[in-house]
This record gives C-alpha cells, structure tokens and sequence, in this order.
C-alpha cells in the first residue's frame, strides 16, 4: 500500500522488499515498489515459517504470479485493534501487481491505533497516485469487507467495496499496468517514507478469495511472512482445502 489514515499526514505510496527464500540476502532482491522500498537484511532460510515462499519487511498474506490477471476479489472481517502506548497502523487489501513490478491497482480497508483511539477507514489506490480515503463508508470493527478489482475495458477498471453492514461504493479508473500478479495482504504502511509499527488485533481471516475469476488455488509456496530484525510480525497460515482462504496471525 501506501497511507494511513492521520489527519494532516503526508501521504505517500509505499513499497516493499520481497525476498525470495533462496535468495541470500536484501541485496539480491527484488524491491516491489524500488522507489520506497523498505529494505533490511532478509533473514535465513531457516527463520521462515513452514514453506512459505517469501518475506517482506511490510506485507504478509499471499500473491500469484507470473499470469496475465485481469481481476481479483476477497473477503474479511475488520479486526478490533488492541490499544497500546504505541502508534499502530495496518492496512488489508487485494490488489492486481506490485508483486514483481512498480505498478498496482488496490483497494481495502485501514484499522490503526493512535491518538489513544482505533481509527477505521476504507480506501483505493492507484500507484503512483495516493491513497484515496472512501468517505462514503463509515468502517467499523467487526464489519464484513468483500473487496474485487475488475478490467471492464481496455485501460478502464472497476474497483468495489462492499460493507455487508454499510453499503458499497465503486468507481471506474484508468490502470495499464501489466496484471503479472494478484495479492491478498495485510500490510504496515509507510508514513512519509518511513515504516510504521503494525497494528495488533486478533487473527485476521481471508476468504472467497479469487483471480480472473476462480479460486487461486493457492499453495504454500505462494504466501510471504513479515519480518522485521529478524523476528516474524505477521505471517499466514496454510492455504484452505481449496486454495482460496488463509488466515493471518501476528
């Protein structure tokens, strides 16, 4: 992603650095979004949790790649962020690129802690643009979020998000990114280029996830674990028995 939702914050699109397991170290990876990477040592091999296939200093959850994805879709419900002396910010979307590439359309939901209060929000963004906060939702704890990102013509993609509590909102926009890969993440976003510490809340479940329209048929390899120093912040259970739900444990 990108933003989190502060008053008077500068807003800034952000990136990651994904690291391969048998890639040695930060130097030799691939940064998904280079000009506001996060970068950090990767971790050994042996640190990552059970066959995932990457680490990220700011995602976790799980992407597919390598196909042409003209659309992607998800479910989850916003967690209750836990109160702390401390700034928290998480931000869970699904999105089409940024995985191996400096492009990304994507869309979700924000639940932070700051100012002493839980703050929740949902929005849109189209790199290299901000994050767009959607108004028109008032987002709750415990709300039902289906979010899907759709190419409705050639440059033209329709983004929805929908609260089973409090409606829907959509809008149609320009992206001519090239749809190398489909995401479903949590993520800490950046706040004027620097890392935020991520929010704590409950586990955090992803479903009735699909890509170009069918289950992803996900597997282990396709997930990616956050890891901060060393130590794992956030990581993703095991695909389900279809291949289209995971559930994310910090």
């Amino acid at each position: 992603m990108r933003w989190a939702a502060l008053a008077a914050a500068a807003i800034i699109a952000t990136g990651s650095v994904i690291v391969p397991m048998t890639r040695p170290s930060a130097a030799t990876s691939t940064p998904m979004i280079a000009s506001a990477a996060v970068s950090e040592a990767a971790p050994a091999a042996a640190r990552i949790p059970g066959d995932l296939g990457w680490v990220s200093s700011n995602w976790a959850g799980y992407a597919v790649n390598g196909g042409r994805y003209t659309s992607v879709s998800g479910r989850w419900t916003v967690p209750t962020v836990t109160a702390s002396g401390r700034a928290g910010y998480s931000a869970m979307w699904v999105g089409i690129d940024g995985f191996d590439n400096a492009s990304l359309i994507q869309a979700g939901t924000e639940a932070d802690f700051y100012d002493g209060t839980a703050h929740y929000s949902a929005w849109w963004e189209i790199l290299p643009a901000s994050a767009v906060t959607v108004s028109t939702l008032s987002i709750r704890a415990g709300d039902t979020i289906t979010v899907s990102i759709a190419r409705v013509s050639s440059g033209r993609w329709r983004i929805t998000i929908g609260d089973a509590r409090g409606g829907s909102f959509a809008t149609t926009r320009s992206y001519v990114g090239p749809g190398s890969s489909a995401e479903w993440i949590e993520e800490a976003p950046l706040i004027g280029r620097h890392a935020t510490r991520l929010a704590r809340h409950a586990p955090v479940r992803f479903r009735d996830l699909t890509a170009n329209g069918a289950d992803p048929h996900l597997a282990a390899a396709d997930g990616g674990a956050m890891i901060r120093h060393g130590v794992v912040t956030n990581a993703p259970s095991l695909p389900d028995a279809r291949g289209n739900g995971f559930t994310l444990a910090q």
